[in-house]
C-alpha cells in the first residue's frame, strides 16, 4: 500500500437544481455550486446521493461537466460521482470527467446484484481501473450500504489498495457506524477518510480524517468547514441533521435550500422521489427559522 494521506478538505455534495418539466437548472446549479466554493468548500461533487447521480443520465452528465468547465470551475475543484453497475458505463464516465480535468472520482461499488463476494467486488474494480490509463485517475472508494446494500469492509479495502496501488486516495464512508469509521481510521489512516455522517464529522478529523464529501455544505459550508478541517464540534450542523432526518432527507435537503435562497425551483426532485408536500415545507421552514435564530443568539 503505496498511497499516502493528504489533506482533503470539503467536498459540498452538490444538490442538482430541476425546472418544473424536469430538466436540469443550470443557471441555478451553477450559481449553487459557486456559492459553495466561496462560502467555505474546496470542491464541489457532481452527481453524487445528495445530487440525485442515479437519476442523471450520460448526455447531461456530459453536458453539466462542459458548462462547469465553461463556468471556470476548474477540475481540482471538482468529484464527479460515478453511478454505474457495468464497468463500460463506469469507465465511461469516468472518462468524461477527465475530458474537463477532473481526475477525482467517487466510485461506489457495483450495486444491483446483491451480497456480492469480496473477491467479485475487487474483480469489477479491477476491471474498471484496467480500462483508464495508469495515473490518469484518483479514486475515492464509496462506502454507503444502506442505498447499495454493498458494505465495502475495512479488509475489502485493503485488498483494493493492494490490487490498485495509488489510484485509491481515499475512502468515502456514509455507513453512519462509528464503531467501523473508527477502525477504518486506524486501518487506513494514511489515505483520506471522508465522514458523510456530519454528527460524526469533528470527531473523526480529529482521529486523523482528511475531511468530507456532504450534503449540509450546501446548507452551511462555513460551519461544515470547521468541522470537515479543524475538527470543531458545531451543534447547528447536528441540530440541521436531526431536523431534516424528520422528512425524506434528499427533498428535505433541497427545500432547506429553497427557503434559504428564496428560489422554488429547488424544491423539485426526480421521480422516483417525490418533493415535501407543502404542510411538511411549511413545518419545515419555520423548524429552520427557529434553528437559525437559536445559532444567532
Amino acid at each position: 500500500m503505496t498511497a499516502s494521506s493528504t489533506r482533503f478538505g470539503l467536498s459540498a455534495a452538490l444538490a442538482t437544481a430541476f425546472q418544473p418539466s424536469g430538466e436540469i437548472a443550470d443557471t441555478q446549479l451553477l450559481a449553487h455550486a459557486q456559492a459553495c466554493l466561496d462560502g467555505g468548500c474546496d470542491s464541489v461533487t457532481l452527481f453524487g446521493t445528495t445530487g440525485e447521480g442515479p437519476s442523471l443520465g450520460w448526455e447531461e452528465r456530459v453536458r453539466l461537466l462542459t458548462h462547469f468547465k465553461a463556468a471556470g470551475i476548474t477540475g481540482d475543484q471538482l468529484v464527479s460521482g460515478i453511478s454505474a453497475t457495468a464497468v463500460q458505463d463506469a469507465v465511461a464516465q469516468i472518462r468524461a470527467a477527465q475530458a474537463v480535468g477532473c481526475r477525482r472520482v467517487l466510485l461506489p461499488p457495483p450495486y444491483y446484484f446483491k451480497q456480492p463476494s469480496d473477491e467479485g467486488i475487487e474483480a469489477w474494480y479491477r476491471e474498471v481501473l484496467s480500462q483508464l490509463d495508469h495515473g490518469s485517475v484518483s479514486v475515492i472508494l464509496y462506502n454507503i450500504p444502506a442505498l447499495t446494500e454493498v458494505v465495502l469492509s475495512v479488509s475489502l479495502i485493503g485488498r483494493l489498495r493492494d490490487a490498485l496501488g495509488d489510484a485509491v486516495i481515499g475512502v468515502k464512508d456514509s455507513s453512519g457506524d462509528w464503531s467501523y469509521t473508527e477502525t477504518l481510521l486506524t486501518a487506513h489512516k494514511d489515505i483520506s477518510i471522508l465522514v458523510g455522517e456530519e454528527r460524526h464529522l469533528a470527531a473523526a478529523v480529529r482521529l486523523g480524517g482528511a475531511g468530507a464529501i456532504c450534503g449540509m455544505a450546501n446548507l452551511d459550508p462555513a460551519a461544515v468547514r470547521r468541522m470537515a478541517c479543524d475538527g470543531k464540534e458545531e451543534p447547528y450542523i447536528n441540530n440541521l441533521v436531526d431536523l431534516l432526518e424528520k422528512f425524506p432527507l434528499i427533498p428535505a435537503i433541497k427545500s432547506a435550500i429553497a427557503h434559504q435562497s428564496g428560489d422554488p425551483i429547488w424544491f423539485n426532485v426526480r421521480a422516483p422521489l417525490v418533493r415535501i408536500g407543502r404542510d411538511d415545507a411549511k413545518r419545515l421552514e419555520r423548524a429552520l427559522d427557529q434553528l437559525e435564530n437559536a445559532k444567532v443568539r
